[in-house]
C-alpha cells in the first residue's frame, strides 16, 4: 500500500496544480453563494469561457516551485519501485503497467481512475474540477487537463484513450455515451482491474465463459497422441523470441484439445486462461468484450491463452468478420495462444510477428479404442454380455466421449436399479454422447425387424449375416491381426441392395441396424441431388461428416436418381453426374461406418463401381413358396383370422412382392375391424383388388374362382 499512498500524493499535487490554474482564470469566490453552481450555465460563465483560451493551445502556467515538488514526489516513487524490485516485491500498479506495456500517460490515467475507488474525496474533487456535481469520475477531458503539461502532449495523449488503446480495451468499463461527447466520457475502472490494482493477482469472480487453471493444476495423463505434446513443447520453445506462438488444434469433441493445452501450460509453469466461445454465444455476450477480458486475464496471469469452440464463429452470418475479431483480439498480446476447434478452418490473416502451427487430433485406432474402453471401465460393474471389441468397433469415440459414455452408463444403471451396466444401458449412454445434424437431410428409422422376420433365400441372408460379422469383429481383424496398418482407407462397410420394389431392401437395412444396435438414417438421393454444380457434393459431404460423429448406418434409397452408365458421357450433364457418382463412392470408402445403396435397377450401375463395394446383395422377386411365408409372417399372433384364410391360394394366384403384401394385409385388417369380424378371405381379396388397382393391374375372374361371390362379382 505504501506505493499506492505515494502515488496518490503525486495525484493530489497534480489536482492542486490544476485547481490553482482554474482559480487564476476564475476565482472561486465569484460563485460561492450560487445555489445552482455546476447545474446551470450562467451568463457570467459564458463570458468567461469565451475569453478563456482553449486547452489545446493553453500553456500549463504552473510555477517552477510546483514542478519542483512534483519532481520530488516522482523521484520518491522511482526510489520505492527500485527497492521493491530488489526485494522481489510486486507492486500492482507497476506490474499492470509492465504487463500491458502502458505509457507514462496511461499509468497516470490509471491512477486517476483508481483514486475514486480508494477514497471518496476524489469524487468531490473531480466533480468540482469539472463543475458538475454529477460527474464523480474523471472524464477524458479532465485527465487530459490534469495529466498533460503542454498542448502537444494533450494532443498526443488523446490517442491513448481511443477504443483500441489498452485502457479502453482492458481497464475501463464501456460506458453508454447516449447524448454525450467523447471528451465527456467518464473513465470508470472495471471491477476486475480494481481488485487487481488493490489486491494483486487475486482473480475474484470472472465471466461464466472464462476459467483460469493455475500453473500447478492437475491434468489427466495422456493415453493417446503423446507425440503431439512433445511436438508442442519442442516447437513452441524453439520459436524465436519476440514472436507470438499460435497453435491451432482441431479435433472431435473429447479428442483432448484442452488437455493438450493444459499439459503444455503446466510444463511451462504458466496458468491456462480458457475462453469458452460456445458458452459466450449461449449467454449472448459481446464477442469483443469476452475476448478482451480473456486476453486481459491471460496478461494479468502471465499465462497461456486458450480459446475453445472456435467453430461457433464459423456458423451463421458474418463468419469472416467474427473470425477477424478473434484473430485481432489475440494478435501479439499474449506470448502463447491455443485456438481449439471441432471443425477445420484456415486463415491467411496472420502477421509476421506470429509463429502458427496447425495440428489435428485424430480418433484413436480400433485396437487402442478397445484398450481405452477396458481401462476406463476398470472397476465399474459391467455385465458379462458386453464385448469391448464390439463396442469400440461400433463407436469411433474419442477418449473424452468414452469417459462421458461410461459416466452416463453408471447413472443409467443407477436410475434403472440394475446394479450393473447392461448392454442396453451402455448403448443408450453411447448415443447420448453423439450430437449430429443428420435429421436435417435424412430420416431416422427405428429398426423393429430381426433376422427371424426376414424372409429371403439362404444366399442373401448369409450375405447380410456376413456383413454384420464384419462390423462386429472389425477391431480384432484391423487391430489384433494388424490389417488396419495395411489399409489407409476402406475400413468401413459398403453395400448395394438391388432388386424390384418391395422385395425387402429397406427391411434388410433395418435388420442390420437392429442386429448391430446402430442408428440408421434413410437418405432419399433424389432429394439430395441438385441441378447446381457442386451442390450435390456439398450435401453429401455434410451427411458423411455428421455421420462420422455417430457411426450411424447411412441407407441411400432411390440410388437410381444418381447412377447411370458412367462411361456414356453425351453432354455436360452426364459428365457432372459422373463426378457426383465418383464423389459418393469416395465418401463411402472414407467412411468407417456402414453405407447401403438401394436400387431397383442394378443394370444402371456399372461393374467398376460395384467392384469397389464390399457386398452386392441381389433381392429376387419372391416365388410362390416365399410369398406364402411372407403372407403368414405378416400377421401378428394377436390378429384374429377366419378359418377360410388360404395363404397357399393367395401366394399362388397373386405374384406380389413383400411390400405389396404388407399393404394388403394392413388394408384387410382395417376392413375387418370396421365390420367387427376376424380377417377373412373376402377382406384380403378386396384389399388385393385395391392394391392392384393402384398399379393399373387387372384382377381377372378366373383368378378368383370360388371367391367371386364374396366380392359381389357373381
Amino acid at each position: 500500500m505504501e506505493h499506492l499512498v505515494h502515488s496518490l500524493r503525486w495525484l493530489d499535487k497534480r489536482i492542486q496544480m490544476l485547481l490553482n490554474k482554474q482559480w487564476e482564470a476564475a476565482p472561486p469566490q465569484e460563485d460561492l453563494m450560487d445555489p445552482f453552481q455546476g447545474l446551470v450555465v450562467s451568463e457570467q460563465e459564458v463570458q468567461r469561457l469565451l475569453l478563456q483560451e482553449s486547452v489545446l493551445f493553453a500553456d500549463d502556467g504552473a510555477e517552477d516551485e510546483e514542478y519542483g515538488e512534483l519532481r520530488q514526489l516522482e523521484a520518491e516513487l522511482r526510489d520505492l519501485e527500485a527497492r521493491s524490485r530488489e526485494q522481489n516485491v510486486r507492486l500492482p500498479l507497476t506490474q499492470a503497467a509492465s504487463c500491458f506495456r502502458l505509457t507514462p500517460f496511461e499509468q497516470r490515467c490509471l491512477l486517476a481512475c483508481l483514486a475514486v475507488e480508494v477514497d471518496r474525496k476524489y469524487e468531490k474533487l473531480f466533480a468540482y474540477l469539472q463543475d458538475d456535481v454529477t460527474c464523480k469520475y474523471p472524464t477524458v477531458d479532465l485527465v487530459l487537463k490534469l495529466l498533460c503539461d503542454t498542448p502537444s502532449e494533450r494532443l498526443e495523449s488523446r490517442a491513448y484513450l481511443g477504443p483500441d488503446g489498452a485502457l479502453m480495451r482492458y481497464f475501463l468499463k464501456g460506458e453508454d455515451q447516449a447524448g454525450g461527447t467523447w471528451l465527456s466520457r467518464p473513465l470508470r475502472l472495471d471491477e476486475r482491474m480494481v481488485r487487481f490494482l488493490l489486491h494483486g493477482e487475486e482473480a475474484g469472480p470472472l465471466l461464466p465463459c472464462l476459467d483460469v487453471h493455475s500453473p500447478d493444476a492437475e491434468w489427466p495423463e495422456l493415453i493417446w497422441e503423446e507425440d503431439v505434446q512433445e511436438r508442442l513443447q519442442a516447437g513452441l520453445s524453439a520459436a524465436r523470441e519476440g514472436r507470438q506462438r499460435v497453435v491451432l488444434l482441431t479435433g472431435n469433441p473429447g479428442s483432448g484439445k484442452l488437455l493438450q493445452a493444459g499439459r503444455y501450460a503446466r510444463s511451462t509453469g504458466q496458468a491456462l486462461v480458457v475462453v469458452d466461445l460456445r458458452r459466450a454465444v449461449e449467454e449472448e455476450r459481446s464477442l469483443r468484450t469476452v475476448l478482451a477480458q480473456g486476453v486481459r486475464e491471460a496478461i494479468l496471469q502471465q499465462g497461456v491463452l486458450c480459446v475453445r469452440h472456435v467453430q461457433v464463429l464459423l456458423e451463421g452470418e458474418h463468419s469472416d468478420r467474427k473470425l477477424y475479431l478473434l484473430l485481432d483480439a489475440v494478435r501479439d498480446r499474449v506470448d502463447t495462444v491455443f485456438l481449439l476447434s471441432e471443425t477445420p478452418w484456415r486463415s491467411a490473416d496472420w502477421s509476421d510477428t506470429q509463429v502458427v502451427e496447425a495440428l489435428t487430433l485424430q480418433i484413436p485406432p480400433d485396437e487402442l479404442r478397445r484398450t481405452i474402453w477396458e481401462k476406463l471401465a476398470g472397476g465399474l460393474p459391467v455385465a458379462d454380455e458386453i464385448d469391448w471389441r464390439v463396442i469400440s468397433g461400433k463407436f469411433r469415440f474419442t477418449i473424452g466421449q468414452t469417459a462421458r459414455a461410461l459416466q452416463a452408463a453408471q447413472h443409467g444403471a443407477g436410475w434403472a436399479g440394475a446394479g450393473v451396466i447392461t448392454l442396453d444401458i451402455l448403448y443408450k449412454a453411447c448415443y447420448q454422447q453423439v450430437q449430429h445434424k443428420l435429421e436435417k437431410k435424412a430420416v431416422r428409422i427405428t429398426p423393429r425387424q430381426s433376422f427371424d422376420n426376414l424372409i429371403l433365400p439362404p444366399e442373401q441372408k448369409d450375405l447380410l449375416k456376413n456383413a454384420c460379422a464384419q462390423m462386429k469383429f472389425r477391431t480384432q481383424v484391423y487391430g489384433d491381426w494388424g490389417f488396419g496398418r495395411k489399409l489407409s482407407y476402406g475400413k468401413g462397410l459398403s453395400m448395394l441392395f438391388a432388386g424390384p420394389p418391395g422385395t425387402g431392401k429397406t427391411m434388410s437395412a433395418e435388420v442390420i441396424a437392429r442386429e448391430l444396435q446402430l442408428e440408421i438414417y434413410k437418405i432419399d438421393l433424389s432429394q439430395i441431388i441438385s441441378k447446381y454444380i457442386g451442390e450435390t457434393e456439398k450435401n453429401l459431404h455434410e451427411i458423411f461428416s455428421e455421420a462420422q460423429l455417430s457411426s450411424s448406418i447411412l441407407f441411400f434409397d432411390e440410388a437410381d436418381a444418381l447412377f447411370g452408365k458412367r462411361s456414356e458421357v453425351k453432354d455436360s450433364h452426364d459428365k457432372h453426374a459422373n463426378v457426383e457418382t465418383a464423389y459418393l463412392l469416395q465418401k463411402m470408402e472414407e467412411y468407417e461406418g456402414i453405407t447401403i445403396l438401394a436400387t431397383n435397377f442394378q443394370q444402371n450401375i456399372d461393374e467398376a463401381f460395384m467392384r469397389r463395394l464390399n457386398y452386392v446383395v441381389r433381392f429376387p422377386f419372391p416365388d410362390a413358396e416365399y410369398r406364402e411365408r411372407i403372407w403368414k409372417g405378416m400377421f401378428p399372433k394377436e390378429t384374429p383370422l377366419d378359418e377360410d384364410v388360404d395363404f397357399a391360394y393367395l401366394a399362388e394366384k397373386f405374384q406380389l412382392a413383400g411390400g405389396s403384401i404388407k399393404n394388403i394385409v394392413m388394408s384387410a385388417a382395417f376392413l375387418a375391424v370396421e365390420e367387427a369380424e376376424p380377417v377373412g378371405m373376402r377382406h384380403l381379396l378386396r384389399a388385393v383388388k385395391h392394391e392392384l388397382d393402384k398399379t393399373g393391374k387387372l384382377l381377372l375372374k378366373n383368378e378368383l374362382e370360388d371367391y367371386l361371390h364374396e366380392l359381389g362379382l357373381k
